[in-house]
């Protein structure tokens, strides 16, 4: 009997290529792994990956091309870019989907999807509806802040032992693990009947930036300080190393919705990821620990 074929578009990206590399470690004996990338041959670490095939395709293409790639799939994972009109791009992908004669949709979404009166709500909130009438059954894997974002304190810890945000140091929240989600994400599309038309809202850890500071401290021995600065000033750095404006207001409502004490940014249930993989999440010790040389 053929396995069920599992294909990941804008699997390039982190939670992407998370997810590929969790379906080729534990899944590649139950199901055919296609990996969508815009061009095959740049996908560096994506080859040699065991049961998984590199195929071109991309978001926002041709639509015809893309239906003719999605043929003859079982469940397809849309990881929704970081464009401005990633709404649209993944709606479109969708809609090729149905077309194809796909059978399952697992998206990714956002915490913030209910609000919209925000930036990244709006776009979610546009995207979860459209899919939810398409006809195919459906899975929503809300992700929120990713753990990895604290790689952009690296320069300054390492140089002066100091990292800046303007986020309020005692209030905390709720991040996730890129491997988190891809191991999540990977056991969803393994078994879609167990998680047809399912919201999950992943998260890995409770945590405040004073946790990340004296988490830091004790993996590398020193004082690693957290220096409060205001909104403003944060923009004006973000700005500078590219990203846009739209971009930043939108991290920001989410960094405001922190500093409020909101349960959309600190998730009462943390179950989502066991109940989803029967593992336990990855702890914030635990993921410094693990990159903690790059920081020394």
């Amino acid at each position: 009997m053929a396995k069920p074929v599992v294909f990941v578009i804008g699997a390039s990206g982190n939670v992407g290529a998370a997810s590929v590399t969790a379906l080729s470690a534990k899944y590649a004996d139950k199901v055919e792994i296609r990996a969508g990338v815009r061009n095959p041959e740049a996908a560096d670490k994506l080859k040699g990956l065991n049961g998984v095939t590199l195929v071109a395709a991309e978001m926002g293409g041709d639509r015809d091309k893309l239906v003719t790639t999605l043929r003859g799939v079982d469940a397809l994972f849309i990881v929704t870019p970081g464009t401005k009109d990633r709404a649209e791009l993944a709606i479109s992908t969708a809609e090729a989907a149905r077309d194809a004669g796909v059978k399952f949709l697992l998206v990714v979404s956002v915490l913030t999807a209910d609000l919209t009166n925000t930036i990244f709500g709006a776009q979610f909130t546009k995207l979860e509806r459209a899919v939810a009438h398409l006809g195919v059954t459906y899975s929503f894997l809300r992700l929120p802040l990713f753990v990895e974002n604290y790689w952009g304190f690296k320069d300054t810890i390492k140089g002066h032992s100091a990292f800046y945000s303007p986020v309020d140091p005692d209030k905390p929240f709720t991040p996730v693990v890129v491997s988190d989600a891809g191991n999540a994400a990977a056991a969803i599309l393994s078994n879609p009947i167990a998680h047809v038309n399912q919201t999950y809202n992943l998260v890995s850890n409770r945590h405040t930036f004073k946790d990340v500071a004296a988490s830091f401290s004790e993996a590398l021995g020193r004082e690693v300080k957290y220096v409060h600065v205001p909104y403003e000033a944060a923009k004006q750095s973000l700005l500078q190393i590219g990203f846009q404006d739209w971009q930043v207001d939108g991290i920001f409502e989410l960094d405001k919705l922190i500093d409020s004490g909101s349960h959309i940014t600190n998730q009462e249930d943390l179950a989502h990821y066991t109940k989803i993989t029967g593992e336990k999440p990855t702890e914030l010790k635990s993921w410094i620990a693990s990159v903690k040389a790059a920081f020394q």
